[in-house]
């Protein structure tokens, strides 16, 4: 169904209750004299003053205003992509808060996407007769040294990468939104190096601009973040970028099938996985797999209850009937079909890193969750471990452990365990990881789980994370090469809140 929003705006906005009313004047009067359909999306970014209320008050002036509210700041990366993925616009844009840039801006440079770009970014270094810029000398020198950096490090052809003035076709959202790691200030960099892998067109295109008073950025401290941030942009995306690929492979599936009951990894995890189940010391009646891969972890928990299984891709299906599983549906974890408040246990492992919107998934898994459920998740942890293995398994994200907390909090989720596992292989997987990346780019993508190591080998790793189980109840261990979490659900109040849209 094609959408009925010409052009939705997104503003994140952080303790701008002084700021933002001036520009959300500015910007619903633009709107509302325009023939296209705007919708205005604003997200409090954990504020601690009244942004989401005041916000809210313009409601009433123009009801396609959403304001949602989130409980922690994440940082403006972060709000930015909660944003996007709310927006419903054919085009999508970002602005700040402050108003820097004009809302006739817009539609002055929406033709470029028409005309075949994907992104369309404002630029506060290249010139034109219209353009009024009015920016501060030590923004502007900042500036400066930071594009010196960006265009020796990363690419030459973008000249203003922060300019908080982006337009975005609606059909790569997801995929570049749903790669991004960075969630402050940072993020359009990593954003615009993403595209460039991807092979995305941008144009980049004068705009005018102010400086606002009121500003957030510290001239030291960022300065020193947007560094850091150009090294682990370089880092994390340092391998060749499939969009493509949505889902693992028929030969990962096939390898994997083939693997599950005889590699160390799968059956050290499985092993683990159990244990958790066990630990818990409770019964768990109705049990459901989220993202069942090729039904190995599915069998094994059917000793606990009645499992069911449930993934979308359908080779992933078939190879779980070939186990002889029958209690199966394909379908996505974003749209769960399943009746609320169903199971007693849900494991969800290794799949959060391939959803494109994370909090959703964990939204639908929580309302098939009874209320003294409990849910037992792994995801691959440290973002400067991503390999050619990530890509061959069609991941879009390596976890910092706090990212994923504060996305179970988000969800409304409570913690009540959270640590690493696979420890011992760190000190492998590291290294071996980063050589590969950074001394054979071209290295096919195939994950590291294809062959099966010699027999002895392959024994000891088994015994070896055998004892790694035993001793983790007792002793924290400080890393790993995967994060996992035991969860239940909250029952106070919500973390994330929603203002002005009933769609959740």
């Amino acid at each position: 169904m094609e959408s009925k929003i010409d052009i939705s705006i997104v503003i994140p906005a952080f303790n701008e209750s002084k700021r933002l009313p001036t520009f959300l004047n500015e910007l619903v009067e633009s709107c509302k004299k325009s023939q296209k359909t705007y919708e205005i999306i604003v997200v409090d970014d954990g504020s601690c003053d009244e942004t989401a209320e005041i916000a809210s008050q313009f409601q009433h002036v123009f009801p396609s205003l959403f304001v949602y509210k989130l409980g922690t700041n994440r940082g403006k990366g972060y709000a930015v992509k909660y944003g996007l993925f709310k927006s419903r616009g054919k085009r999508c844009l970002f602005m700040d808060a402050d108003g820097s840039t004009p809302p006739a801006e817009i539609e002055k440079n929406l033709f470029y996407l028409d005309e075949g770009y994907d992104i369309f970014i404002g630029s506060r270094v290249l010139k034109d007769e219209e353009q009024v810029l009015k920016v501060a000398l030590h923004r502007k020198a900042m500036g400066i040294v930071f594009n010196f950096l960006v265009q020796k490090i990363l690419f030459t052809k973008i000249k203003d990468t922060q300019c908080g003035f982006k337009i975005f076709k609606r059909e790569i959202i997801e995929p570049l939104f749903s790669r991004m790691n960075i969630h402050g200030f940072g993020f359009d960099l990593e954003i615009l190096y993403l595209a460039h892998k991807m092979g995305y067109k941008v144009k980049e295109g004068p705009v005018s601009w102010r400086h606002v008073k009121g500003s957030k950025i510290s001239l030291f401290l960022d300065s020193m973040r947007m560094f850091i941030n150009i090294v682990q942009v370089r880092n994390w995306h340092c391998t060749p970028i499939n969009p493509e690929n949505l889902y693992l492979g028929p030969d990962e599936y096939g390898f994997m099938f083939e693997m599950e009951n005889y590699h160390w990894w799968f059956i050290s995890r499985n092993s683990f996985v159990m244990h958790l189940i066990e630990s818990r010391n409770k019964s768990f009646p109705l049990i459901l797999d989220a993202g069942s891969g090729t039904g190995v972890n599915l069998t094994s928990s059917s000793k606990f209850g009645s499992a069911f299984g449930i993934d979308i891709s359908h080779q992933a299906i078939e190879f779980c009937r070939k186990r002889n599983l029958k209690k199966l549906v394909r379908g996505s974890l974003e749209q769960i079909g399943f009746r609320a408040r169903t199971f007693d246990l849900i494991t969800c492992l290794d799949v959060l890193e391939h959803t494109v919107d994370p909090l959703r998934t964990l939204g639908e898994l929580k309302s098939t969750l009874k209320d003294d459920g409990q849910m037992i998740i792994t995801v691959p942890a440290f973002k400067f471990l991503w390999s050619q293995h990530d890509e061959a398994l069609s991941h879009l994200r390596r976890y910092a452990k706090e990212d994923l907390q504060l996305e179970l909090q988000e969800a409304g989720m409570k913690v009540e365990k959270i640590g690493y596992f696979f420890f011992a292989s760190f000190f492998i997987v590291a290294p071996i990881r980063m050589v590969r990346k950074f001394l054979l780019r071209n290295f096919i993508s195939k994950s590291d789980t294809t062959t099966l190591p010699p027999r002895l080998l392959n024994e000891f790793l088994k015994r070896l994370f055998s004892l790694e189980i035993k001793i983790i109840d007792n002793f924290k261990l400080p890393f790993g090469t995967t994060l996992y979490a035991v969860v239940s659900k909250k029952h106070e109040k919500r973390l994330l809140s929603e203002r002005g849209r009933g769609d959740g």
